[in-house]
């Protein structure tokens, strides 16, 4: 089959072309661009355990720089387990970043086999940006789910965890539970159809343009997408860190209202008494 690059042949499927499958399992092209991500940040990684020193040269600081940015804003604004979490944050946005910054490469998306349709000619990418998948930021956002529901049970344990999908008071039960599964459940859509929908439509955006205007016009769109590109790493990742941080809040939140004499009980241990319990 030939080899084709942009042209008129150029469309975007709303789902993942494969490419060749080994066994029972099929090979995207989608795949293939987050294999491509994990493997630049695997170099990097390297990069840092053989050649980083302790005074950084300019390349070492421009690698360093979004670590130590987003490790701040983690720790500014994720509480007081922060460090728990931070390198799933950072992995979150990491990986987000390098995936689409990868799909605005020359040849991603254009360049591929012509596939003979019944529809006629369609050109199969080699290449796709990642999160143009669905199947991609589903997965980000199951590990995300997984984590934010797991903190709020390590913080609380399973009981009192399970009590907050119950309400107050009890004969609401049979209302609340409903609704906090379909909000918990919400977070899980929202994270996925977000970064998909974006993604997806630069895609679009930039095979249109390509299709319109092949030279200079579409410089300008590969500009916007590399802003786009950031901002949906970037409220990806600090979406996760908001519904971690949430859930250990609101957990923590529930255990001062189930102990709200913890105050007396500790002054009777340390021998001081509370101001409330003078006044009284």
């Amino acid at each position: 089959m030939p080899f084709f690059a942009a042209g008129e042949l150029v469309t975007v499927s709303i789902k993942a072309e494969p490419l060749f499958s080994i066994g029972p399992f099929t090979f995207t092209n989608s795949m293939v661009g987050a294999l491509l991500a994990s493997a630049v940040l695997l170099l990097v990684a390297w990069y840092f355990t053989r050649r980083s020193t302790l005074v950084p040269s300019r390349f070492q600081a421009l690698l360093e720089f979004p670590i130590d940015w987003m490790t701040s804003i983690v720790r500014d604004s994720g509480g007081s387990r922060w460090r728990g979490f931070v390198t799933l944050i950072l992995t979150f946005f990491l990986l987000i970043l390098v995936a689409n910054y990868l799909g605005l490469f020359p040849g991603v998306g254009t360049i591929g086999l012509v596939h003979h349709a019944e529809t006629g000619d369609e050109l199969v990418p080699f290449v796709r940006s990642a999160a143009a998948d669905l199947n991609f930021t589903l997965g980000l956002a199951i590990v995300s789910f997984v984590t934010f529901i797991w903190w709020g049970i390590r913080v609380n344990g399973v009981g009192n965890y399970l009590k907050e999908f119950l309400g107050e008071p009890r004969y609401m039960a049979p209302l609340m539970a409903p609704i906090h599964v379909i909000s918990e459940l919400s977070r899980l859509i929202s994270l996925s159809m977000r970064l998909f929908g974006n993604v997806f439509a630069g895609e679009v955006l930039l095979a249109t343009m390509l299709a319109l205007v092949p030279i200079a016009v579409p410089t300008v769109f590969i500009g916007l997408e590399l802003i786009f590109g950031f901002v949906q790493a970037l409220v990806f990742a600090l979406l996760a860190m908001t519904y971690i941080t949430l859930a250990i809040a609101e957990h923590a939140h529930h255990d001062e209202h189930e102990s709200p004499h913890a105050d007396l009980a500790a002054s009777e241990g340390t021998g001081h008494t509370p101001p409330a319990a003078e006044a009284a």
